[in-house]
């Protein structure tokens, strides 16, 4: 992942400067196709996951750590459940 200082430095050389991506590529030690991808975003796109997080030991129990959560909105702050609380709760 490259830093938005980069991409805006490549931007302002290829679309302001209008110099060719391949000197704009060899000056910044990137390649062509990765200018290219730069020069395709508006913004510099975030970190996106291929697939969601595996969680092969709480997958099950999320549930029903969300219908505990659930219910302790409707308690005052001092009687909800604590992370360790919730962890004994399930262990039980």
């Amino acid at each position: 992942m490259y830093q938005v200082e980069i991409y805006r430095r490549i931007w302002r050389a290829v679309l302001v400067e209008a110099r060719s991506q391949r000197s704009v590529a060899r000056e910044f030690g990137v390649a062509r196709a990765t200018v290219r991808k730069m020069l395709g975003y508006s913004i510099p796109p975030g970190y996106r996951r291929r697939e969601p997080a595996k969680r092969p030991k709480l997958g099950p129990w999320i549930r029903v750590i969300d219908a505990i959560l659930a219910e302790d909105q409707s308690k005052p702050a001092k009687q909800r459940h604590t992370a360790q609380r919730t962890f004994d709760r399930l262990r039980a």
